[in-house]
């Protein structure tokens, strides 16, 4: 498909556009919450049945898309390195308390797992966290990955510190079973040129991916969290005048 800089822009505008509630005769309506922008992509001619084929990367966009909070993480450490993620203020676990994890109920630990968007582990605790959380992280792709497909295994505080602020702009890119991958490229309150760039850093990636770059890609799509899809193509954005 086509893909250049002048639609992206225009698309990524239209899709904030579409975010408001407009109907004839009332006032615009911005919901309460800030929505996040994603980026929906379908692929093609990809055989998903080769292993070869399929992602599952952390990569680290142009621009923060988690702005004054923590991110969503939780480290599991010891010594030095909890004592670090505890100053910082994120959930930590240590030896003890994965152990206590480990004795609770599968429903407990399933939501365990669900509740943080990355893990942060110490090296030398790997061992047990394959061990007794395998099973519940792997099915939702949380299992921590070292460097290059991902950034969660540390062992040092100093480590600890460069992977806070690298969560503060990490995503997961995951094309598994079906050929369809959805990304988050920040929030709506953002500056329209850092989504933009938060864009382009996920649509080349994904090309890059690609036996044929953008020719694999069936089509794209660009939405708010409650608003209209907008398809990434001429003909679509004609159809809404933008």
């Amino acid at each position: 498909m086509k893909v250049d800089d002048k639609l992206l822009k225009r698309s990524l505008n239209a899709a904030i556009d579409f975010s408001v509630i407009k109907k004839d005769g009332f006032k615009d309506k911005v919901r309460k919450f800030d929505e996040s922008i994603d980026v929906i992509i379908n692929i093609k001619d990809i055989n998903l049945n080769d292993p070869k084929n399929r992602i599952d990367k952390e990569i680290i966009l142009s621009n923060d898309i988690i702005v004054n909070d923590n991110p969503n993480i939780c480290v599991i450490a010891s010594d030095e390195i909890l004592q670090e993620a505890k100053k910082l203020g994120v959930d930590t676990i240590d030896s003890d308390g994965l152990v206590k994890l480990n004795n609770e109920e599968k429903k407990y630990k399933k939501k365990f797992a669900k509740k943080y968007e990355y893990f942060v582990v110490e090296d030398k605790m790997m061992r047990d966290v394959a061990r007794y959380l395998a099973r519940f992280l792997g099915p939702v792709g949380k299992m921590p990955k070292p460097f290059p497909t991902g950034y969660g295994i540390i062992s040092s505080s100093e480590e600890l510190k460069v992977a806070y602020e690298r969560y503060k702009r990490i995503i997961r890119i995951q094309m598994k079973k079906q050929p369809i991958i959805f990304a988050k490229i920040g929030k709506k309150s953002m500056d329209v040129e850092k989504l933009y760039e938060n864009m382009k850093t996920v649509v080349n990636f994904i090309g890059d991916q690609m036996p044929h770059r953008f020719n694999n890609f069936r089509s794209m799509y660009l939405k708010s969290t409650m608003g209209k899809p907008i398809k990434v193509t001429e003909e679509f954005l004609k159809s809404i005048e933008v």
